[in-house]
């Protein structure tokens, strides 16, 4: 298993246990902005970024929380194993 993908595992479990929706998705889009789908608002963007900056204990800076770098759940698990 690549490092991304336990990346993105974590990443849904989280997701998961902080918002019931994502548990009654037959898929989570791993690949599409979760904002404009209208499953993140900008409260879960930072609560996103404070939980894996814990987490993997890393720093992600403003400029990094866009959509080119941070708009998908794969996008986040790219960011974070460029840190680790």
């Amino acid at each position: 298993m690549k490092k991304s993908s336990k990346i993105v595992d974590t990443i849904i479990d989280y997701l998961k246990k902080g918002n019931p929706t994502y548990n009654e998705l037959q898929v989570i889009p791993l690949d599409q902005s979760l904002v404009e789908l209208g499953y993140m608002d900008s409260f879960g963007v930072i609560d996103m970024v404070t939980f894996l900056e814990g987490y993997y204990s890393i720093t992600i800076n403003d400029d990094e929380i866009t959509k080119e770098k941070f708009g998908s759940i794969n996008k986040m698990a790219k960011l974070v194993e460029e840190k680790v």
